[in-house]
């Protein structure tokens, strides 16, 4: 013989199944119905909104002023240490020129001939 309470028939475990989906349907139904009563809808002043809305189109300003400081900043960088590579690498030519012409010189100071007094 087997115990009624260990061994439930297929038949009463999907009723105990769908009897728990119910409740916790029930659960969720309550708290959904909560929730929207807790947040109906407000009146908002117009003061507000006003004000709101002012501050947000000042801060679209700023952040406006901002992206073009900032790609202007960008841009200045840019330029300078262009410039700066350029006079590095001016500089750097000059002096490897420099030491090919006083190289050139002091080679054709050596091979011309001396003429012998």
């Amino acid at each position: 013989m087997s115990d009624a309470k260990t061994e439930a028939s297929p038949m009463v475990r999907k009723a105990r199944a769908a009897k728990a989906k119910r409740s916790l349907f029930a659960d969720l139904l309550a708290t959904s119905h909560a929730i929207k009563r807790a947040l109906a809808p407000v009146d908002v002043r117009p003061s507000f909104v006003s004000r709101l809305a002012d501050e947000l189109n000042a801060n679209v300003e700023n952040a406006r002023a901002a992206l073009v400081r900032r790609q202007q900043r960008h841009e200045r960088v840019k330029w300078t240490v262009i410039g700066a590579g350029l006079m590095f690498y001016s500089l750097t030519l000059g002096v490897v020129l420099i030491r090919i012409v006083r190289w050139a010189l002091s080679r054709m100071r050596q091979s011309s001939p001396t003429h012998g007094s």
